[in-house]
């Protein structure tokens, strides 16, 4: 067996987790959102602005619920799609189409153990491109 066997399973439940926290925070769900948080989870909600003293933490899972319910939560003009981020499963947030956040989701054994919300278009602007060229894609850096 490889060293890296073990990782397509981890991914899948990864993404299957990402997928479930989408669902129970559309539908506002805070009970199966309780179910799928570690009991130390963190949310970080970062501006995007340069300046860091916007970044501000929840903790626990009983605040991390309500944040993500309400911040999440299916509102008419808002869409969350599951979305990879940073090469991992995560979350995209949309108003009316536009991007508005991206969201990381940490996994520490089968439990959601970290969220981090990046909010603002200029963080979003430096986001990947693939463009096809001769039959064949490349990627370019936006």
């Amino acid at each position: 067996m490889s060293m890296t066997a073990w990782l397509p399973s981890v991914l899948t439940r990864r993404r299957q987790l990402v997928g479930e926290l989408r669902a129970a925070t559309a539908a506002r769900d805070a009970r199966r959102l309780r179910r799928l948080l570690a009991p130390d989870v963190a949310v970080v909600v970062d501006a995007g602005e340069q300046d860091r003293t916007r970044i501000r933490v929840v903790r626990g899972v009983e605040d991390a619920a309500l944040l993500l319910a309400y911040g999440l939560g299916a509102q008419r003009g808002r869409e969350v799609v599951e979305s990879p981020v940073n090469g991992r499963p995560g979350l995209l947030l949309s108003r009316d189409g536009r991007p508005t956040a991206t969201i990381a989701v940490d996994v520490t054994a089968g439990l959601v153990s970290l969220v981090w919300v990046r909010l603002g278009a200029t963080a979003l602007r430096r986001g990947n491109t693939v463009l096809p060229v001769d039959g064949a894609a490349i990627l370019r850096r936006s």
